[in-house]
């Protein structure tokens, strides 16, 4: 029988360079010999995904409650391949997650407590680890203003919006909620990043 996987999931704000040390540490597993399963949320490539990127580039509107079952319909959706990856023993690596809802959605006024509900009605996979990549509001608009060539979205052109956003995602890391949390910093190189990281997946896993 084969030995239950590990569930990582990057997270941060906007511009926090999550899809980069998710595929690095997917490269570093890999080359160490283990089965590792990528997924990024949102899936931009597929119709949820689509639907989202609209909102986000500002062609229509959703109240924040809507948000949430949008983003939630991703997650359920992948959820049996997510448990079967896990369940074969794989190590499943995830570009943002239910985590970012919690993060996004809670600022927007949506009870965390409300979302938290709706993952145990829908039995969603916890994670054994999220990794906070944390960088400030500053950061976030340089960054993605210089990867987008100023096309940037609602989210990563509010300063004030990503200012309270990287506050509630410390405390949701503060608080370990809906599973327990750790926190890097990221505004270092992405080497130095990715060096944190890899530590603390080898303290948590002793991989």
């Amino acid at each position: 029988m084969a030995t239950a996987g590990k569930f990582i999931v990057i997270e941060g704000i906007d511009g926090c360079g999550g899809e980069t040390q998710t595929n690095l540490l997917s490269d570093f597993l890999n080359n160490k010999g283990k089965q590792v399963e990528k997924i990024t949320f949102p899936q931009y490539d597929k119709p949820i995904g689509k639907l989202i990127d609209a909102f986000l580039y500002e062609k229509h509107d959703l109240a924040p409650e809507v948000q949430v079952l949008v983003y939630f319909t991703e997650f359920v959706q992948d959820k049996e391949d997510m448990e079967k990856n896990l369940k074969s023993g794989k190590i499943l690596i995830s570009d943002r997650y239910f985590t970012s809802t919690l993060a996004y959605q809670g600022l927007r006024g949506v009870e965390t407590e409300k979302m938290l509900q709706l993952s145990r009605m829908f039995n969603l996979s916890k994670p054994d680890l999220a990794i906070l990549v944390k960088i400030s509001a500053e950061t976030s608009i340089k960054r993605k203003s210089r990867e987008k060539e100023g096309n940037i979205d609602r989210n990563e052109k509010d300063y004030e919006f990503l200012k309270n956003l990287a506050e509630r995602y410390e405390s949701l890391a503060e608080n370990n909620v809906f599973c327990p949390w750790a926190t890097v910093d990221g505004e270092k190189s992405i080497e130095e990043v990715f060096n944190q990281i890899v530590s603390l997946v080898n303290k948590k896993f002793n991989i």
